[in-house]
């Protein structure tokens, strides 16, 4: 494998179409298309991407060895995910901060008390 297939393979194991990755990837889905086959190297700043925002091993990436993802005990990102992410972020930011803080304590609690729950069960 080359740095290549794997790049095209990251993001078909993603689900991206290479529109919606090319967005993620802050490029262009011609610049996409060109990394896939080899037209074009991938430049530094897509590697980092890449890492950051899937966290790919970037050895994996450049070698094919070793794991896909970092810290594989991790759930693995995937694109509903993401787009999960990135609709629950437009709506924070139409938040005054107050209410971007009542929420942040909220979410926190709901989750303390899921994890009260979870223990609870285990006893």
């Amino acid at each position: 494998m080359n740095i290549n297939s794997n790049f095209l393979n990251i993001r078909k194991k993603l689900g991206f179409n290479q529109t919606d990755f090319a967005e993620k990837l802050e490029t262009s889905q011609n610049l996409i298309s060109k990394y896939e086959k080899g037209q074009v190297e991938l430049p530094l700043k897509i590697i980092n991407n890449l890492h950051k925002v899937f966290n790919i091993n970037i050895n994996w990436l450049l070698t094919g060895y070793g794991e896909m993802f970092e810290n594989q005990n991790n759930l693995s990102v995937e694109k509903k995910d993401i787009d999960l992410v990135s609709s629950i972020l437009e709506e924070l930011n139409k938040l005054t901060d107050l209410q971007k803080e009542y929420y942040y304590h909220k979410i926190k609690s709901d989750a303390l008390e899921n994890e009260i729950k979870e223990n609870l069960k285990e006893k």
